[in-house]
């Protein structure tokens, strides 16, 4: 025989789904603490839910805000030197400018010519 499928849970509903109702009591309640939220939590949804799940609701919510890239490892830096021994060779030609130059101010006057 064939099992009836399971009703599925509707996920825009607070009284059914945990994580929105932490979501929509820390929007009324920003400041909160994860105590206070589960108090609210529990009177307006009946929800009884830890004070770990708040802090992982707060965490997730703070990492889609911040906006941190997903998969962007190895993206390329925006001084153009990717690796250490590039680092590496550039400190040590910075020396030899200096060294030649005389002077920080030297060297910064003819860096602001050359690109110019």
């Amino acid at each position: 025989m064939r099992k009836k499928a399971a009703a599925q849970s509707d996920r825009t509903d607070p009284k059914q789904n945990k994580s929105l109702a932490i979501r929509m009591v820390l929007k009324t309640m920003p400041k909160a603490k994860a105590s206070e939220v589960a108090a609210g939590v529990k009177k307006e949804f009946g929800h009884e839910v830890s004070q770990n799940m708040i802090y992982m609701v707060k965490t997730k919510k703070n990492i889609a805000r911040a906006g941190r890239a997903k998969g962007r490892v190895g993206a390329p830096s925006r001084t153009g030197m990717s690796s250490a021994t590039q680092w590496v060779e550039a400190i040590q030609l910075a020396k030899q400018l200096l060294k030649s130059a005389g002077s920080v101010e030297n060297a910064t006057a003819l860096i602001n010519a050359v690109g110019s």
